[in-house]
Order: structure tokens, then sequence, then C-alpha cells
């Protein structure tokens, strides 16, 4: 694809996140679209030849895959997986509330985008799930996995946990340090890492 067919599509799509911010998912209109966009109702059907339903797909998707790249990028300098869970769970929390889009994404009640996004879904968990198993790799490297628990469960495990507490963090005041803490330690990494105190010796240090 080329870069002037990526930055057509990217422009037609933020401006179905910025119409979709103004009049709602099921309140915009292709033309609302184009003329945010600066391009024709024949331009958009030329990018997105399903018309209405491809758009909106396509937008959510889109603005997932970017808000989860946003989130690894706020995250990766962080030195342990608790504290990037924690940041994690606060930046992303955030990320979702300033966006009516992504708030409406964890909105069951929003059908169309539900429906939207659920042929992606299996792509998105992938995505989080192969991150999260990186990080559990060093994780095991360090001899710090639950004798049993391998990447690949951990990561499974921490994906469905981040995107549920992220969607709806219940009782938790995310402004909370302590709190925050406390929920990943207990609830995300309690069965996927051992505990400091029974922390396996470095190899190198014999």
């Amino acid at each position: 694809m080329s870069t002037e067919v990526e930055e057509t599509r990217e422009r037609i799509m933020q401006a179905a996140v910025s119409c979709a911010e103004t009049s709602s998912v099921g309140g915009f209109s292709l033309e609302e679209v184009a003329a945010s966009a600066g391009v024709s109702r024949t331009t958009i059907y030329r990018y997105f030849p399903g018309g209405r339903p491809q758009l909106v797909q396509e937008t959510a998707t889109w603005e997932i895959a970017r808000f989860w790249a946003r989130l690894a990028e706020a995250v990766e300098d962080l030195p342990t997986l608790e504290e990037q869970l924690v940041a994690g769970l606060v930046i992303g929390r955030k990320l979702i509330q300033k966006s009516q889009l992504l708030e409406n994404m964890v909105d069951s009640e929003m059908l169309e985008l539900v429906a939207a996004v659920q042929p992606s879904e299996p792509l998105v968990h992938g995505v989080i799930r192969d991150y999260m198993r990186d990080l559990l790799i060093k994780e095991q490297a360090a001899g710090r996995l639950r004798p049993g628990m391998t990447p690949e469960l951990g990561a499974d495990y921490l994906m469905r946990m981040t995107l549920s507490w992220m969607a709806s963090p219940t009782g938790l005041d995310l402004s909370d340090q302590v709190a925050t803490h406390s929920v990943i330690r207990t609830q995300f990494l309690a069965g996927v890492l051992i505990d400091a105190s029974e922390a396996m010796p470095d190899p190198e240090l014999g």
C-alpha cells in the first residue's frame, strides 16, 4: 500500500473518529466524514467499498491499534512488570475516558460498535497476548515465574485481566497508587509470579 493511499485512509478514519466523538457512532453519516476529511463520498467508497459498516469496523480496529501502541510506548521503560501493569491500567483508563469512541467500545449497549469490533477481537487479543508473553519470558529468564506457569498461560491470563479491569475498574480508585499496586500484585500477578521473598537466586551469582 502506497504512502499516499495509507495517508488518505488514515485521514478518512481520523475524520470518522472526530465525527463519532461529535455525533456518536450511530449518528454520523458518510457525508459528514467526507466533509471532515476533505474528500468526496465517492472517495470514501474507493477506500472503503463496503461503505459505512466497513468504515466503522476498520476505524474501530485502527483506533484500538493506536491505543495499544501508545500504551506500550508509555510503559516500556518502567523497571518491573508490576509497575508496567499499574501504569498501563491507569494510563489506559484515562485514554479510554478521553475518547468517546474508545469509551463506547466497552459499552455493551453500543451494538453497532460492539458488532464492528468483534471481527478484530482475535487479532487485538493476539497482539496484547504476544506483548504480555514477551514480558513474561523476561520474568521466566529471571526465575520469577511460578512453578508450572508458562509465559503463554500467564500472558493469556494477564491479557484478560487487563482488558476487564481497564474497561470497568469497579470499586478501584486508580488515582490511589497503593490500592492499584495492591490489585496488580494480588489479582494480576499472584498466580503468575513468585513472591519477591521466594525469588530464585541469580545463576550468575551462584
